[in-house]
């Protein structure tokens, strides 16, 4: 599953998609939205030259004194940012338009809706790309823009979103964007059992089902967690409680092989240690070998990792 198809899930949920509106856009233009009648629309547009159009997810949601707006959400994770985004997004805001004309008979002036564009963006470099049509044309006389007009899109940056604003939102959407930014594993259990918590209620079974596909399918496999991205475990994995368990017992298992080289590396280190000593003392390496339990083999292997000129053996 590709991380656009993976996010295109769980923003396929309405409390997800009325989290990220409601908690990331401007309040001037929040407070004047119906929460209550939004849903999703099919995201397929053909033009009048019939080609087909797609865009990621599109909501409808009405004002709350009348009329009708769209939500646009276009999903970015591409390794650099798409310069034409304002091009794209005024296209697919064309088709809307498009078919609305089509299907409302009779529309009056000015009886068009308000469509929004909001691109989720998750990249590694900040979002550069113009947000309004008129800062991606070329120089022109003054007044031009009276021709053109205003377009614009709104832009979340994943990765530079305020740390303290998702700390605070209670939303779905801040929680998607909170586990994206985690690097800690000790702080993804934590996060994983609070959501768990939050999502106990049987409303929220499919959306559940979601968020731990793309845990397991996207996010983890990018932290290193590569064996819980397996097929045979994937299909095991129904519930966020198995999601937490496999990582702790990966970090159980991690920690214990970390131990386990400590311990190695320092048992090495006390070896060479003595064989330093017994050296300096004049011993030759089959005194050593029998001083020590181990074999004549076994003592040029350690004077060679760490020198034989160094450590002055001799082989009587």
């Amino acid at each position: 599953m590709g991380h656009d198809s993976s996010y295109k899930r769980l923003f396929s949920h309405v409390e997800v998609v009325e989290s990220c509106v409601s908690g990331f856009l401007p309040r001037w233009l929040v407070k004047e939205l119906d929460f209550s009648t939004l849903q999703a629309l099919p995201t397929v547009h053909v033009d009048h030259r019939h080609r087909e159009r797609r865009n990621d997810l599109l909501w409808r949601i009405e004002w709350k004194d009348g009329g009708v707006c769209y939500v646009v959400l276009m999903f970015e994770f591409q390794s650099t940012v798409d310069q034409r985004m304002v091009v794209r997004l005024w296209n697919y805001v064309g088709c809307v338009w498009e078919e609305v004309l089509k299907n409302e008979k009779g529309l009056e002036k000015a009886s068009l809706p308000t469509v929004v564009p909001i691109v989720i963006y998750n990249g590694l470099h900040p979002w550069n790309a113009a947000q309004d049509i008129e800062d991606y044309l070329r120089s022109r006389p003054r007044g031009i823009q009276r021709i053109n007009g205003h377009f614009r899109y709104f832009v979340l940056d994943v990765r530079r979103l305020p740390g303290r604003k998702l700390e605070k939102d209670p939303g779905l959407s801040s929680w998607i964007f909170r586990l994206e930014r985690t690097s800690s594993s000790q702080e993804l259990v934590r996060l994983l059992r609070v959501l768990e918590r939050s999502l106990r209620s049987e409303r929220y079974s499919q959306l559940r089902c979601d968020f731990v596909q793309w845990i397991v399918s996207i996010l983890l496999p990018q932290r290193g967690y590569e064996e819980i991205a397996d097929c045979k475990i994937l299909e095991e994995v129904d519930d966020m409680s198995q999601v937490v368990d496999y990582i702790e017992n990966w970090r159980a298992r991690d920690k214990a092989e970390w131990l386990a080289e400590g311990e190695a590396k320092g048992r090495v280190e006390g070896e060479i240690s003595l064989l330093k000593r017994l050296l300096g003392g004049g011993l030759s390496i089959d005194s050593i070998a029998q001083a020590l339990g181990i074999s004549v083999v076994e003592v040029r292997r350690l004077a060679a990792g760490n020198n034989n000129a160094e450590l002055g053996i001799r082989n009587a």
